[in-house]
């Protein structure tokens, strides 16, 4: 199935089963959630995005504060509580949330030499129930892990509705 078949089938499910969309990107910096926004009618399914880009952001907005101090900020369990905290500022009952964290790029950042280039974690959270997946996309370049990042973070969302 092509992207944006893929890409209208959830929207098509989010409409009908009126559910609220909320993201937290780190990576994509908003590339996600701007391929829904550019559609008319997306504040029928949208509930709000953030990008969280640094740790600063992550702590201030999504409170990961202990998980930042005890985790590498490209890990399981950052993408898991950011898709969980993100749907804590919904005031919709039907909701679901949808996060990233990786690197894109090579970087200068020491802390960052502990994560090859192109790993990404994804975490999808509806009704109670989280997934999360890993991908390394070697050999891309930036631009192009962030679009395969927003193909995986769509059909991750199709997959838990």
């Amino acid at each position: 199935m092509n992207e944006k078949k893929i890409k209208d089938e959830l929207i098509c499910k989010l409409k009908k089963n009126r559910i609220k969309l909320c993201a937290a990107e780190s990576i994509t910096g908003g590339r996600f959630i701007y391929e829904f926004i550019k559609k008319k009618g997306a504040s029928n399914f949208i509930d709000f995005s953030i990008v969280c880009y640094s740790n600063n952001s992550k702590i201030k907005f999504l409170g990961l504060k202990k998980e930042l101090e005890e985790n590498h900020v490209i890990s399981e369990i950052i993408a898991k509580k950011m898709a969980i905290n993100i749907t804590k500022h919904s005031k919709n009952q039907n909701v679901i949330g949808i996060s990233c964290t990786g690197l894109a790029s090579d970087h200068n950042n020491k802390n960052f030499l502990k994560v090859n280039v192109g790993t990404v974690f994804f975490a999808v959270y509806f009704k109670k129930k989280i997934k999360v997946k890993k991908k390394i996309f070697k050999g891309l370049r930036r631009n192009q892990v962030i679009t395969k990042t927003v193909s995986e973070m769509i059909a991750l969302c199709n997959s838990i509705i």
